[in-house]
C-alpha cells in the first residue's frame, strides 16, 4: 500500500520531504553508522537536494548513488551525475561520497559490470531511494517495453544494475541508452519515495495502481509489491 502525501504548495512539500529524508538518514546512521541515499535526476527534485545539502547530517558517513543514468559523460547536459553534483553535493553534503554509474566503456552494456562492482560495495540495505515517474509510467530508467526491461524486472535478478535501451519517445529524448538499478536492487532499500508534480502525472500514477501489465507501466513493479514501504509526495 502506497502512502500518499499531497500538498498545495511546492515549498510545503519540500519542507516536509526534507524533514522526512533527514529522519530516515539519521535513523540509518544511528543504527548502522552509515547510510546510502539513492537519487534520481530530473528538474523536480532539485529544490529537495539543495535543501537537503544544508542539513546537519553526518555527510561523511553517507554514500550517495544514482538510481539511473543516461550513458553520457558528465559534461553533457543530460548527465544525472552532473546534476547531483550541482544540486546535492554542495554545502554540508560536499563531504558525502558519490558513486556514479557512467564509466569509460563505450556502451552501457559494456560498462554494466564495472558499475555493478561499485554498487555491490554499497552498504545494504540502502537507506532511502528517491525516484520519479514519467508520463509513460516509467521510473528510474525502467521504460515501457525497453530492451533489457524484462531482465531488469526479474525478482530473482542478482544484479543491482542493468543496461537499458529505451524506445525513443518524447519522454526519453535522444538519450535512450541507460544504466538503471534493477527492481531487485531497489527492493534492497528501506524506504522508497516517489516524487512528481502535476495533475497529468497523478492520473498516470492512479492508472498504474490498477491491475495491468508491468511492461506497459513499469512503475507498477514498485506499487504492487509489499516488500518495501513506498511513499508518494505530490503537488499540483
Amino acid at each position: 500500500m502506497v502512502k500518499e502525501f499531497f500538498f498545495e504548495q511546492h515549498h510545503h512539500l519540500f519542507n516536509a520531504l526534507v524533514a522526512e529524508c533527514q529522519d530516515v538518514l539519521s535513523e540509518a546512521l544511528s543504527k548502522h553508522g552509515t547510510a546510502t541515499l539513492l537519487v534520481s535526476g530530473g528538474s523536480t527534485p532539485g529544490p529537495l537536494y539543495e535543501a537537503l545539502s544544508k542539513t546537519e547530517l553526518n555527510w561523511k558517513k553517507i554514500k550517495v548513488a544514482l538510481v539511473d543514468e543516461r550513458w553520457v559523460d558528465e559534461d553533457h547536459t543530460a548527465s544525472n551525475a552532473a546534476l547531483i553534483k550541482r544540486t546535492l553535493l554542495i554545502n554540508n553534503a560536499k563531504s558525502a561520497e558519490f558513486i556514479g554509474m557512467k564509466n569509460a566503456s563505450k556502451t552501457a552494456t559494456a560498462g554494466q559490470a564495472e558499475t555493478e562492482s561499485l554498487y555491490a560495495k554499497l552498504p545494504q540495505p540502502f537507506s532511502l531511494a528517491i525516484v520519479g515517474m514519467g508520463p509513460d509510467g516509467h521510473t528510474a530508467s525502467l521504460f515501457p517495453h525497453a530492451k533489457g526491461l524484462a531482465d531488469a524486472l526479474k525478482a530473482d535478478n542478482d544484479n543491482l544494475t542493468a543496461a537499458i535501451m529505451a524506445n525513443q519517445t518524447e519522454v526519453t529524448g535522444p538519450n535512450t541508452e541507460r544504466l538503471t538499478m534493477t527492481l531487485s536492487g531497489l527492493m534492497k532499500t528501506d524506504r522508497i519515495i516517489i516524487l512528481f508534480t502535476g495533475e497529468d502525472k497523478l492520473a498516470v500514477f492512479n492508472a498504474a495502481q490498477k491491475p495491468g501489465a508491468i511492461e506497459d507501466m513499469p512503475i507498477r513493479a514498485l506499487l504492487h509489491q509489499e516488500q518495501v514501504p513506498v511513499e508518494l509526495y505530490w503537488v499540483p
